[in-house]
């Protein structure tokens, strides 16, 4: 399994270090953040509920995801009721301060068998760091994905890091070992032990793809 502090630490070292803004959530941009979302807000239609759902942002950290249903005001008209897990209080402090209205909460779903269910179940960026070996950071995925099926009524949407993107990225990045690049069809052979209904999207960018796992 993956290194739980190594995690909060990698994290809470960016915030630290870049401030209150997508460096510190390693991402390279916000219009790549927001692209990522939108791909996400899919699932409503694929899985055919799109109003009056509870959403469970997994690994939310400044609740930006929650800020984008604000943004394209699709909290009131597809009356979506938003919560955010993190496992690193310091990035939930910023998402309580950003949006102090949205549900914020410190929680492991691998670790708490208490979770309630939700109909969406979203994690943007959680699987592309890397704090153990590959074969524990997969193994790691795999449970994650399985919980998050679990947890979910209607469907999942998770994304990744593609071996798409080894040949657009920065050669430091790719020697760090910091960054697991995914093979697609590696997940797209456990989303097919996990459900009957799912769907690969690899067509919004060349180095990142996301996977729709339908109830």
């Amino acid at each position: 399994m993956t290194d739980k502090r190594k995690q909060i630490e990698y994290f809470e070292g960016l915030l630290a270090k870049h401030g209150e803004n997508f460096l510190a959530l390693d991402w390279n941009s916000n219009e790549s953040q927001k692209l990522r979302y939108q791909v996400f807000r899919e699932i409503f239609i694929y899985a055919q509920k799109a109003a009056n759902i509870s959403v469970l942002d997994v690994g939310c950290g400044f609740g930006d995801l929650y800020g984008f249903f604000k943004s394209e005001k699709m909290l009131g008209r597809q009356k979506i009721r938003y919560t955010g897990y993190d496992i690193s209080e310091k990035l939930l402090e910023v998402a309580r301060k950003k949006y102090p209205e949205a549900r914020f909460e410190l929680k492991d779903i691998l670790e708490d068998r208490h979770v309630p269910k939700f109909d969406y179940i979203l994690a943007s960026g959680i699987f592309n760091i890397r704090t153990t070996d590959s074969g524990s950071h997969i193994e790691f995925v795999k449970a994650m994905l399985l919980r998050m099926s679990d947890l979910a009524k209607h469907g999942v949407a998770a994304n990744f890091l593609s071996e798409g993107a080894l040949p657009i990225s920065v050669p430091e990045d790719v020697n760090s070992g910091r960054y697991y690049y995914f093979k697609p069809e590696e997940i797209m052979s456990f989303c097919r032990f996990i459900s009957s209904r799912f769907i690969i999207r690899h067509d919004y960018h060349p180095g990142d793809f996301t996977v729709y796992l339908l109830k």
